[in-house]
C-alpha cells in the first residue's frame, strides 16, 4: 500500500498538466427549503468510479471557493487530486455566492445537514464512488466535518479538519485575543490570557444583547457550541490538522482538549497531525507574522500528508 501511495505522489509531482483536463459540473442541491449552488469537478481521463472530497469554508460571509479560498484549494486539492481520480466539490454556503439563504443565521449543525444536502445530490452522479464521499473542512468547516460526520457516519466515509478546533466557540475567541495580545502587545502568555479571557467575557455580552446581523449575529447563534460531544462520537476515519504558528487555534490548546477527550488515546481510526512553521491557511509563516500572505507558500509537507491519507482511505 505505501509503494502504491508513493507512486501516485509521484504522478502528481511530475505530471501537473493531466490535472489541467478538468471537467467542471455545476450542481445545486434543496436543503431546508434553501437552494445550494455549487460545483463539482473531475478529470476528463479517469472513468471509473472516483471518490469525492466535500469541501467545506470557514467563517464569515465572505467565504467561499469562488474568492478568498480560490488559491487554496487550487493548491491543496485540484493541483493535488484532480490527477488521483478524485470528483471535487465546492459549494457555497447560504446566504453566500450563488445560495440562498442568510449565513449568518445559520447553525452549525444546519451547516452540516447543508454538507449532508450536497452529498446525498453527489451521490446520484453515476460516476462516483457512493461508498468514499470524504469531508475537508477548513477552520470553522473544521467544526462542521466533525459534526456532519459525527451525525451522519451512514453518509461519509470519513472526514479531514483543517485547523478546526477541538474545543467550543468561546475558547477559540479567547484563543484569538491571546495570540492578538501576544504578538501585537508584546504581552506574556499569562497576562495575555487574562486579558483575552476579560475579553471574550465583555464581547460575549454585549454580542447577547445587540447581535443583530452578520459577524455578530453568527457568534450570537454559535456562542455555546462545544465540539467534545461530536468529536467523541466519530466512528469513520478522521484527520485533524493543526498548525504550530496559527494564532487562531492554538495546537498546544488542541491537543490537551484532545488528550482530555481520549485520556486512554484516542480509537485508531482518528489520527492528529501537526504541521511545522505554518499558519492557520497552512502557509509557511513564522510565528506571528506580520507581512503579507502573498508572500507566503503554501506548505507541500502537508498537502502530501491530506493525499497520503486520503489515498489510504480510498484504495
Amino acid at each position: 500500500m505505501k509503494h502504491l501511495i508513493l507512486f501516485f505522489l509521484l504522478i502528481y509531482n511530475i505530471n501537473p498538466a493531466f490535472a489541467s483536463e478538468t471537467d467542471t459540473l455545476k450542481i445545486s442541491a434543496q436543503s431546508e427549503g434553501y437552494t445550494l449552488n455549487g460545483v463539482l469537478l473531475k478529470n476528463s481521463h479517469h472513468t471509473e468510479k472516483l471518490p469525492v472530497i466535500i469541501f467545506l469554508v470557514g467563517s464569515g460571509g465572505t467565504s467561499s471557493h469562488q474568492s478568498n479560498y480560490t488559491e487554496f484549494v487550487k493548491f491543496f486539492f485540484e493541483e493535488a487530486l484532480l490527477n488521483q481520480g478524485f470528483a471535487i466539490v465546492y459549494f457555497d454556503k447560504r446566504g453566500v455566492g450563488d445560495s440562498e439563504g442568510v449565513w449568518y443565521n445559520t447553525t452549525f449543525e444546519q451547516r452540516a445537514l447543508d454538507a449532508k444536502n450536497v452529498a446525498l445530490k453527489v451521490q446520484k452522479f453515476d460516476f462516483i464512488d457512493t461508498n468514499n464521499i470524504h469531508l475537508v473542512g477548513h477552520s470553522q468547516g473544521g467544526w462542521i466535518a466533525q459534526i456532519a460526520v459525527s451525525t451522519y457516519p451512514e453518509l461519509f466515509a470519513g472526514a479531514i479538519s483543517m485547523a478546526g478546533p477541538t474545543f467550543g466557540v468561546r475558547k477559540q475567541l479567547i484563543d484569538e485575543y491571546q495570540s492578538m495580545y501576544i504578538c501585537n502587545g508584546g504581552i506574556e502568555d499569562e497576562p495575555a490570557l487574562i486579558k483575552a479571557t476579560n475579553k471574550a467575557n465583555r464581547d460575549l455580552f454585549f454580542i447577547s444583547l445587540l447581535g443583530f446581523r452578520g459577524n455578530w449575529k453568527q457568534l450570537k447563534l454559535i456562542k455555546g457550541f462545544e465540539a467534545d460531544t461530536y468529536i467523541r462520537s466519530i466512528s469513520k476515519p478522521f484527520l485533524f490538522l493543526f498548525a504550530d504558528n496559527d494564532e487562531l487555534v492554538n495546537d498546544r490548546w488542541a491537543m490537551e482538549d484532545f488528550s482530555e477527550l481520549f485520556p486512554d488515546g484516542p480509537p485508531s481510526f482518528i489520527e492528529t497531525y501537526t504541521a511545522r512553521e505554518q499558519n492557520h491557511s497552512f502557509r509557511v509563516a513564522p510565528a506571528c507574522y506580520r507581512g503579507s500572505n502573498v508572500d507566503l507558500p503554501y506548505s507541500e509537507t502537508t498537502r502530501d500528508k491530506m493525499v497520503e491519507w486520503l489515498m489510504v482511505q480510498t484504495h
